[in-house]
């Protein structure tokens, strides 16, 4: 797509645009009739349609989606309330995240996959504790190094069954993974795990570290 500094170099008095430059031209701009997706207006939040954690032929409300800047080192320190003007069914966090502070996303109804970049190396206590959500992946990426008491309390992700702690994790506060569908979870030999909340029935999968140290 063409900015409006260089499709205005095709019109310059005494110039002769070409079929592509009409192109171009075109093509840079939405036409009445076509949809314009969400996701291309790039915006930081807008709405979407919420579902029925057991029926997705069921509307049930109206959720937010938020999309995290690039630079925002820091979010939370209060909580996103889960009211129905502030209902947050997805969040998308920058690079940039270093730290998800305490409540930060307590009591939402987040649905789908939670990806939470490896820049970010404090999730407080309580972050993403909640009985609304409906999860179906969480990825913690490489990095991460403290997680916090019922950082990730997920009581309704009924289809979250597997979970993979990555090496990077130092610490796990009690109830952290408080998850009663978890089955599966990898995580770093020696980590301690004992009080994370994870259901006895799940099956815990140790990994080593083969990692040259420096």
């Amino acid at each position: 797509m063409k900015t409006k500094e260089e499709l205005r170099l095709y019109f310059e008095n005494g110039d002769k645009p070409t079929q592509e430059h009409f192109w171009a031209w075109l093509d840079s701009y939405w036409h009445k009739d076509e949809k314009i997706s969400s996701n291309s207006l790039n915006l930081i939040s807008y709405e979407d349609f919420a579902y029925s954690n057991t029926d997705n032929t069921e509307i049930i409300g109206i959720g937010k989606k938020i999309k995290f800047p690039e630079g925002a080192k820091i979010i939370g320190g209060f909580t996103y309330a889960a009211a129905s003007k502030n209902h947050i069914s997805e969040v998308r966090f920058p690079g940039t995240l270093e730290r998800l502070k305490s409540l930060a996303f307590a009591h939402q109804h987040l649905r789908g996959t939670l990806k939470i970049p490896g820049s970010c190396k404090v999730i407080e206590a309580n972050a993403f504790l909640s009985s609304n959500d409906y999860l179906s992946e969480l990825i913690l990426e490489n990095g991460i190094e403290e997680i916090g008491g019922n950082a990730f309390q997920l009581a309704g992700s009924k289809n979250l069954t597997q979970l993979h702690i990555p090496k990077s994790v130092k610490s796990v506060g009690q109830n952290a993974f408080n998850i009663p569908a978890l089955k599966t979870v990898t995580a770093l030999n020696g980590l301690d795990l004992s009080n994370a909340g994870i259901p006895e029935t799940a099956k815990i999968m140790r990994y080593f570290d083969f990692t040259p140290a420096t």
